[in-house]
This record gives structure tokens, sequence and C-alpha cells, in this order.
């Protein structure tokens, strides 16, 4: 990702004078949310945090190379490497934060971007925890700043299997560490994936989609992970960055063509 590097596009390897030329009122500000929990033997404790920060770079990998004369800036914040994962409390090592913690993170980070002028946004989220207090944060954030753009990618592990029915065997892919997880973290990182070690298929009995349980893990499995992470693959993890990519580079593209306008401000627009 040599393009990516060079342009300088991760704020934590940044200094003053290159902030000074590259971010300002036309940049779009990356936020990638994690978590830090068991993810069955299998697969790290950040897979969270690990797939969607390498899928951050990759998309604007993406637009560096395609669009290297464009009028707006992209930057990628620090990674936040935790999130709410109350419902995994059960097992060892989860480390987790409140929602009212994470709210406030949230809330702090978009307002500080708003008062660097800095006002469009999106969000991409690895962690289920965290898309209750991302809502809150951004909708009170919203309302603070009425000119701000807040998008969130909230759940890729749904998203790409409701894109291409045809890449997963079961289950649609879902799971906690299950097959698209796993697939995607066996082409991001394959050093960190242990496939031999990876529990058997686990499909939680649930009554069914249109009544949510407010479920703890432990209640769901035993093994940290849910899912069928022994059908994941390489190639099923590529076709799924490949759907993000996808999905994210045509809303940018749409936003930045608006100047990120939308709804009825956009009636002007010639």
């Amino acid at each position: 990702m040599s393009n990516l590097m060079d342009k300088k596009l991760l704020l934590e390897e940044m200094n003053a004078a290159q902030v000074k030329n590259v971010v300002n009122t036309n940049s779009i500000a990356f936020i990638v949310l994690g978590s830090c929990e068991n993810h069955g033997d299998h697969l790290p404790f950040g897979s969270d945090s690990i797939f969607p920060s390498n899928l951050a770079k990759i998309i604007l990998e993406n637009i560096s190379k395609n669009n290297p004369s464009s009028d707006h800036n992209y930057l990628i914040l620090p990674v936040m490497p935790y999130g709410v994962s109350i419902h995994h409390n059960d097992f060892q090592m989860t480390l987790s934060l409140k929602f009212s913690t994470m709210i406030s993170v949230i809330e702090d980070v978009l307002d500080s971007l708003a008062k660097n002028e800095i006002k469009k946004v999106l969000i991409i989220n690895g962690h289920d925890g965290n898309i209750a207090p991302i809502e809150v944060a951004s909708r009170n954030l919203k309302d603070k700043y009425s000119d701000m753009v807040i998008a969130c990618l909230e759940s890729w592990w749904v998203l790409v299997g409701q894109k291409n029915k045809n890449i997963f065997n079961i289950w649609n892919g879902l799971g906690h560490g299950g097959e698209a997880e796993t697939s995607a973290m066996m082409t991001i990182r394959p050093d960190l994936v242990d496939i031999k070690s990876a529990p058997e298929q686990i499909i939680p009995n649930l009554p069914g989609d249109d009544i949510r349980l407010y479920w703890k893990f432990s209640e769901l499995t035993r093994t940290g992970a849910t899912g069928a992470p022994k059908e994941a693959s390489v190639q099923k993890g590529q076709e799924i960055i490949n759907i993000l990519e996808r999905v994210v580079l045509d809303f940018i593209n749409k936003m930045n063509h608006s100047n990120w306008k939308y709804g009825v401000s956009t009636n002007n627009l010639e």
C-alpha cells in the first residue's frame, strides 16, 4: 500500500506540518471502531478492529489510485480497539466499555472533528455491540452540528451475505468468528488465523428474526464463537472485501458528486 503510506492518510503517523498540508474543510474522516473479546480459539481478540482498519486502508488505497486529483482529502483516525462487549463478559479477557462511555467517546471524537471544521465522517464499525452507541452519539452530534454528515457501515458481516447470497455455505456466513469473519481475517491477516483450532459449527437455537432477544453470548455458545468457521476460505474473504469496497466507494463517489449534500439540500444543485 505504498500510495496510501506516501500520502500519509493515517493521522497517528502524521506530524503537524503534514496535518496542516492535508487536513482542511474538504477532508473526509474515517472512524474505525472495534472491540477486544474472545473470537474462539482460531481468531485473535482484536478481529473486530483488525479487519475494519485494514478495509479502510484498502478503500483509501483504491481512491488514491483511481482518483489522484480528487478535491477531497481522506483521513483515517486512530482505531478504537475497545467497544461495548458486556454481552461477552462471561469469557476471559473481555475488555468492555460501558454504553455511556462508548457514546461519550464517539461524541467527543465527532465533536473534535467538527471543531476542526471536518464535517464529513464515515464510521467503519467492526462490532455489533457498538451499533447502538454509534446511533445515539451520531444523532446527538447531528443535532448539535446540523451541517455535519455522519454515515456508518454498521454491520458488514450482515451486509455481505445480503449482497451476494451465493458466497457462504452456512447461515449466510453469520456468526461470531464464523464463516464470514474467519474468511475476512484469513484474507487480511492469515498469520493470525489458526483454522485447525476452529470449533465445529454452532448455530444458536433462536426463535426467529422477527422478535429480538437480548442474549448474553454465553447463552449461545461455550466456545466464544458461533457459525461455521471451518467453511471459511481466502476466496470468500476476498469476495467480502470486494463487496464492501464497492459499497463504500459507491457511497463516497455519490456523496462527492453532490458535495456531501443529500435530501432537500440537493434541490439547488445543478
